[in-house]
């Protein structure tokens, strides 16, 4: 019964896929065929397909084609190449060849007999003058069913490998051109499963390197195997050109441009330099600053958008300020009045809403101080919470709060989205942290353990656990999903004011008013190192892109950069750790943010008091 039931689900999937007109599905699936793929394999797939074709290959969507339309556009190629008075039509000739045997070969699979012959009757007589080609043609008017074709081991080869074909850059555009005007369906389905196009540079150039030492393999040849590579030593060219076997592929000095040659050491050189370089310290970043003047001590948070176009900053009087950093905000998406329509000779009049447009927009909602903003990662809303233990949601296009979330019963002091929008988290005076799905004002998960409030939360970059750092003295690792505990750090002698994971999973720095980073190694649960030099309170801190640098910013009116991998960093006078690479100072009171952007840039936030001069 068993095996009856197998025999039936193979026979429905078969049937299915042949009316889909996939191939290989005339029969039951093949022992070990697989129906899925998983992410890993398909990323692998793609990758051995980047690496082994070629890079200039025409892409076309893997349909099946209306075996009606071969004709129409073989034909219409063809006309158009010989009609043509341009150089490039010259240059796509020896691709009318493997376009011609392939269509044939691919009718003689999924067409009528009728149709074969019509489509073999129309062309192969252009084919017939060259000896090379005229074997093959006159093999094809006996092939008319897939019997047929099985049984020739010649045509078979065809199907097996990828013919090449040599086009130069220009003519290779040329082409693409031509294929973009009009339906070329087939001829692209042609050219993507079965031909692989060899583009040739347009001119030699000083800093290319060109093989020789073997005969070339001319105008066309069939490679073997499925990824276009040039034919080795057990396979035969055939088309156009002569037959290659791969003698001699080795470059040879003579291949080589003279100046090269002659400047063998200079190179050495070089590579030595580029060497020292990239085993050497890093540059320094380049640090924006946005400072707020006049709080009067009210300002509580401040953060730029991952675009680096908004700034949005928390107060205690419940508001939250929003700064467009590079245009000014539009109240709402222009819309056309289309009973005032200006015809071309009128005056264009200022829209009034361009003459009311603000740098500055003032969100209003919450009824206490706000202590957290958090931008979505592509910018098109904010979160907020506040002392009123109530989480926002604020859309950016209309300026408006949308959505309202509630769960904690004491203040919420922080906030972080995971990498993808598919969650966020907070952290509460309460004692929990929290997970919201975006979808639901109702938290999902309860993150329960610290002994006093927890004071800040942030996601793994993979978005399957979550950090906190608390009042408590401690750090913890969560599972974000099974909401249990996973690691818990101690060794900080005060509150955890502020957490940050390297962006490539490895690690996980806390600080707070100890005046300590501790990097904590995630793998092995254990303290990897810790970096020391601030005098007061840390604030804030920060990887940098490639995981390499940490910044953090402090009450002591300064922002560190630490380099946690280079090994050649001497021992700063002040008593630092080695792993300082430089100390910013500013007329700043207070550093409130500091977050690493594009180009290895540092953002940093901060406020200065009023009896500061400017």
């Amino acid at each position: 019964m068993e095996q009856f039931r197998t025999e039936e689900m193979q026979m429905a999937v078969s049937c299915y896929l042949k009316r889909r007109q996939y191939r290989g599905g005339d029969g039951p699936p093949r022992q070990g065929l697989r129906l899925s793929q998983s992410i890993q394999d398909m990323a692998t797939s793609l990758a051995v397909q980047s690496e082994s074709g070629c890079a200039n290959t025409v892409s076309a969507a893997p349909c099946q084609a209306d075996p009606q339309q071969y004709e129409v556009q073989f034909g219409r190629l063809r006309d158009f190449l010989m009609d043509s008075d341009s150089q490039h039509s010259d240059e796509l000739m020896p691709l009318l060849y493997p376009l011609f045997v392939y269509l044939h070969l691919d009718l003689v699979q999924n067409s009528s007999k009728s149709t074969v012959e019509s489509f073999y009757s129309r062309f192969h007589g252009m084919f017939l003058q060259n000896a090379s080609q005229k074997d093959v043609i006159e093999q094809l008017q006996t092939t008319q069913t897939i019997q047929d074709l099985l049984s020739n081991f010649q045509l078979r080869a065809f199907l097996d490998n990828k013919y090449v074909v040599r086009l130069p850059e220009d003519g290779y555009n040329y082409l693409l051109c031509y294929l973009q005007s009009d339906n070329n369906t087939a001829l692209c389905r042609v050219l993507t499963w079965h031909i692989h196009l060899d583009v040739q540079p347009a001119e030699r150039m000083d800093y290319q390197l060109y093989a020789s030492g073997g005969s070339s393999i001319g105008e066309g040849g069939c490679s073997s195997g499925e990824g276009g590579s040039s034919s080795g030593e057990g396979s035969s060219s055939r088309g156009q050109g002569s037959s290659s076997r791969g003698q001699g592929s080795g470059l040879e000095p003579t291949d080589l441009p003279m100046y090269i040659l002659q400047k063998e050491e200079d190179l050495d050189i070089l590579q030595e330099t580029i060497k020292r370089v990239q085993d050497g310290p890093p540059s320094l970043t380049t640090i924006y600053t946005y400072t707020f003047y006049n709080t009067e001590q009210l300002l509580n948070t401040a953060e730029a958008s991952p675009d680096n176009k908004l700034l949005a900053s928390g107060f205690n009087n419940s508001r939250i300020k929003l700064w467009s950093l590079t245009s000014k905000f539009k109240s709402k998406p222009h819309q056309v009045d289309v009973s005032r329509i200006h015809l071309t000779y009128d005056t264009l009049e200022v829209d009034e809403e361009d003459r009311t447009a603000k740098e500055l927009k003032v969100l209003q909602g919450h009824c206490g101080p706000v202590y957290s903003t958090r931008f979505l990662p592509d910018s098109s809303a904010l979160l907020s919470c506040s002392e009123d233990t109530s989480i926002r949601y604020w859309d950016l296009e209309s300026f408006t709060n949308t959505v309202l979330y509630q769960g904690h019963a004491y203040p919420v002091w922080d906030l972080d989205i995971s990498p993808h929008s598919l969650f966020f988290a907070s952290a509460s005076y309460d004692r929990t942290a929290r997970l919201w799905s975006f979808d639901r004002t109702y938290p999902l998960r309860i993150y329960a353990g610290h002994l006093a409030d927890v004071d800040c939360v942030k996601f793994h970059p993979n978005s399957n656990y979550l950090a906190t750092g608390s009042t408590d003295k401690t750090v913890r690792l969560w599972s974000a999903q099974q909401g249990n505990s996973l690691r818990l750090f101690t060794g900080h002698c005060g509150p955890v004011r502020c957490l940050a994971f390297s962006p490539n999973g490895q690690y996980l720095v806390s600080a707070g008013e100890d005046q300590l980073l501790k990097l904590w190694d995630l793998a092995s649960g254990t303290l990897y190192k810790e970096l020391q030099g601030h005098m007061d309170d840390i604030t804030s801190v920060t990887f940098s892109l490639d995981s390499s640098l940490i910044a953090s910013a402090s009450m002591d009116n300064s922002v560190r950069i630490w380099d946690i991998k280079s090994k050649h960093n001497s021992m700063p006078a002040d008593g630092s750790s080695s792993e300082l690479l430089g100390v910013y100072t500013s007329q700043m009171s207070n550093v409130l943010n500091v977050q690493f952007m594009a180009g290895n840039r540092l953002l940093v936030t901060g406020i200065r008091e009023e009896n500061q001069e400017h």
